[in-house]
């Protein structure tokens, strides 16, 4: 699958999806979170052009359409869960190896330079 393909399956799979706890869940992911860290340095590195996907290699499309695919197929409830445990600091809707720091806020107070 070429790159724009891969692109548009994540695109579609995640932003498109109707489930804003699917959605949640995979922005919450803490690899998610870390990829599309490094992508908003590059994007905001390279003047904003375009949006942050276009700047990831292969490697990181190819981890985040697993993830998507991952997500978009579990149930709104499992989505739920991940995101309040990720959110609260619990363990019981948590992904092996996540450690429950950052989430998905943490990710956009990074993006909006707040410290808290």
């Amino acid at each position: 699958m070429s790159p724009e393909k891969i692109k548009r399956e994540i695109i579609r799979l995640i932003d498109e999806n109707y489930s804003t706890w699917v959605k949640s869940a995979f922005y919450s992911d803490p690899r998610v979170s870390s990829i599309l860290e490094k992508l908003t340095r590059a994007w905001e590195d390279g003047g904003r052009k375009g949006i942050p996907i276009d700047y990831a290699s292969r490697e990181d499309l190819e981890v985040l359409l697993e993830l998507a695919r991952r997500y978009s197929s579990m149930s709104e409830d499992r989505a739920r869960s991940i995101v309040l445990s990720r959110q609260y600091g619990g363990t019981a809707g948590r992904e092996e190896g996540e450690r429950g720091e950052g989430g998905l806020m943490g990710f956009i107070k990074r993006i909006i330079g707040r410290k808290d």
